[in-house]
């Protein structure tokens, strides 16, 4: 995917497109990305977003934070990546998998569906990671009450994903479906085409994460208590 090319029955669509990674030379909009994304650390990066798709990263991410998983760092980084990932990673055709288009008034064809390959390992750490921090609700897991949908309590890494790539159609909030796939293996065959599982590097809540030097609370973290 790079830039986007209209609208959908639920908000802005990706275009489809299948060439090289663009270098990203606006100033300002490299500072908003590696704020948000610290992996995008060089000066000019060559990613698959444009513009608009960082400012709209920037704004749809607030919101999560906000509610909670801000006050967790490792668990915000964890989950931002998810994110980074999907929209920028210049090596987005190792993991994404585009299952559905549509075309626009100009004949050009946007991304409706498609599936991301997620490493198991990577799911359930980033799961971890959040899955114990406090929401609006004291007591209450931000996670299992507001994101995770019909699940809540019995949320697990899938079905959160699940919940997160589901369209209103599904009873999520995506501007189009994300079918995330997770698997054990490093490497996957897929109609002749080779993938590979976006497996970034986690860092658990008792850890201190890229975002920030401190760790999350006892309160949100049970394995930072012993610290």
């Amino acid at each position: 995917m790079y830039d986007q090319c209209g609208r959908g029955r639920y908000g802005h669509l990706n275009c489809y497109y299948n060439g090289s990674a663009q270098q990203l030379n606006d100033e300002e909009t490299v500072k908003m990305l590696r704020e948000l994304c610290p992996e995008f650390h060089d000066d000019k990066p060559f990613t698959c977003c444009t513009k608009s798709q960082v400012e709209k990263l920037v704004k749809d991410l607030k919101l999560p934070r906000r509610l909670g998983f801000g006050n967790c760092p490792s668990c915000v980084r964890n989950f931002q990546k998810n994110f980074c990932q999907l929209t920028c990673s210049p090596y987005q055709s190792r993991f994404l998998r585009v299952t559905k288009t549509i075309m626009n008034d100009d004949g050009e064809a946007m991304v409706e569906e498609l599936e991301y390959l997620m490493s198991f390992k990577y799911a359930q750490e980033l799961f971890t990671s959040c899955e114990n921090v406090e929401g609006i609700f004291p007591g209450k897991s931000l996670l299992k009450e507001m994101f995770c949908g019909k699940w809540e309590k019995d949320c697990s890494p899938q079905r959160w994903l699940d919940f997160m790539g589901s369209t209103p159609e599904n009873s999520g909030f995506a501007p189009f479906q994300i079918n995330y796939v997770l698997h054990n293996e490093t490497e996957v065959q897929i109609d002749g085409h080779l993938f590979f599982p976006m497996n970034e590097k986690t860092t658990k809540c008792s850890e201190p994460s890229e975002l920030q030097e401190e760790i999350c609370q006892c309160k949100d973290c049970p394995d930072a208590c012993t610290l």
